[in-house]
């Protein structure tokens, strides 16, 4: 049975000697794995079709419900190239990357999820070259609230007093009535009003909109911490992603001296 669909290239997996397992975004299959025969070879069809982060019109064959379809045919209709040519870019795209893969399951179709991954390639491409550190959180962000797992900033989340102190263990902001139990964890953030007002903004506005905040160093830095512990907690490991650009610019800090 063929089918067709748009898929934005995930990831790639290796599989013997000139094959790929690719796993795709899909429009209307949610996150789906195919198969790939010999797209390594120098005179594949395939081309640079299945770089990662590559938009495509793909053509699959197999059974309806087959775990690993084969892909007959992939159309680019997006290469994104630029992205993965800017390492900080890349870095921070293969971050949101990981998160997917890490909470959502293969197969659950989510048109909204595919439209906002897609758009959110497009910003970043067309985005100014220079320093996107505020660009980069507000797509973490937005990825985090779009699959529901965004940390709740604005009050309590259990009774919706105000306050400051985060509990990643909780995912949310908590009081100090609320938190009486939790009195004994050690990794509570205090944040400030700015980086609540910042959050806030983040998550109501469009991110093109949001993209034109300038927001201070200290606000970027306190909230792209809070969402590491948060994300840390919520998925049981510090994303690879994360220690990866963690290291690289502590490596080009040191080099610049």
């Amino acid at each position: 049975m063929l089918t067709r669909t748009e898929g934005i290239v995930l990831k790639t997996q290796k599989y013997g000697e000139a094959d790929l397992i690719v796993t795709y975004l899909s429009s209307d299959k949610g996150i789906i794995k195919a198969f790939a025969k010999s797209p390594r070879k120098t005179k594949s069809r395939f081309g640079s079709s299945l770089e990662p982060l590559t938009h495509a019109r793909i053509s699959l064959w197999g059974k309806e419900q087959a775990a690993l379809p084969k892909i007959t045919q992939a159309d680019i209709l997006n290469s994104f190239h630029r992205i993965r040519e800017d390492f900080q870019d890349f870095v921070n795209i293969s971050r949101l990357v990981e998160i997917l893969l890490s909470v959502m399951p293969d197969g659950a179709p989510n048109k909204r999820l595919f439209a906002f991954f897609l758009n959110v390639l497009h910003t970043i491409k067309a985005s100014e070259r220079g320093s996107k550190d505020a660009l980069h959180l507000i797509t973490r962000i937005r990825l985090l609230a779009a699959i529901g797992c965004a940390p709740r900033l604005q009050s309590c989340g259990r009774c919706g007093e105000k306050s400051l102190d985060f509990y990643p263990s909780s995912g949310t902001i908590l009081c100090n009535k609320c938190a009486a139990p939790l009195t004994q964890e050690r990794s509570t953030l205090r944040i400030s009003n700015n980086t609540v007002r910042f959050y806030t903004h983040t998550i109501e506005w469009p991110i093109h909109i949001s993209n034109r905040l300038k927001p201070r160093r200290e606000v970027l830095a306190e909230l792209s911490d809070l969402l590491d512990k948060h994300l840390t907690y919520l998925l049981s490991k510090k994303l690879n992603s994360s220690e990866f650009l963690v290291g690289a610019n502590r490596t080009r800090a040191g080099a610049s001296r």
